[in-house]
């Protein structure tokens, strides 16, 4: 017998809020390691951060566009990250807003021109595949690394979960993409690699 599809297509969230599952960023800070604090320039309710704290470090820091219900976050900031001139911690690690591929470049490609020590920014692994952003973005700031996660992964708006509503089965593939210090300042020669996170969701 086939098994259910218990998958949800979600409506276009505003500001494209999408909330990736903790499990995903524990699973990052367990195969990454983070020289210093770290900055989620769009942290939401705050997983990111909350996971590097459940993985010893203390120095975190988070901001968004707007303020966020829920966050147990302390160093809060609301901030237009694309209008930000200057790091808040050495290491920037973010779910960055999604609804339209190209606002996503965007966010990436200011964060490199910020210059932080490490750059993981979690994305629909469909992210990697176009040919533009091959020959331009990937090209130009080639990856260090890129971790698949598994099992995929549920991403629901988070207006959705801040009604009381639980994540149901992923249907989509997503990612980590990490920069490391010598990518963004281009000394960058080697190979990207690419490996899995295994999560439990």
């Amino acid at each position: 017998m086939n098994k259910p599809l218990q998958a949800h297509v979600w409506d276009q969230e505003v500001d494209s809020w999408y909330v990736e599952p903790i499990w995903t960023a524990i699973a990052l800070f367990a195969a990454e390691k983070f020289d210093g604090g770290i900055w989620d320039p769009a942290c939401g309710q705050g997983n990111i951060l909350l996971a590097a704290v459940a993985a010893g470090n203390k120095r975190i820091v988070g901001s968004d566009i707007v303020q966020r219900g829920g966050t147990s976050i302390r160093f809060w900031h609301i901030q237009d990250f694309l209008t930000s001139d200057h790091l808040l911690s050495p290491n920037i690690v973010t779910n960055p807003p999604f609804g339209r591929a190209i606002l996503a470049e965007k966010f990436i490609r200011h964060a490199i021109s910020l210059k932080p020590q490490k750059l993981a920014v979690f994305v629909d692994s469909r992210f990697l595949f176009g040919k533009a952003r091959a020959a331009g973005l990937f090209s130009e700031f080639p990856p260090a690394r890129i971790w698949l996660i598994t099992p995929r992964p549920s991403c629901p708006p988070g207006a959705y979960l801040a009604a009381g509503n639980k994540a149901g089965g992923g249907t989509a593939d997503y990612c980590w993409v990490v920069w490391a210090r010598h990518v963004l300042f281009r000394t960058w020669d080697g190979d990207t690699v690419v490996g899995w996170l295994h999560g439990a969701p």
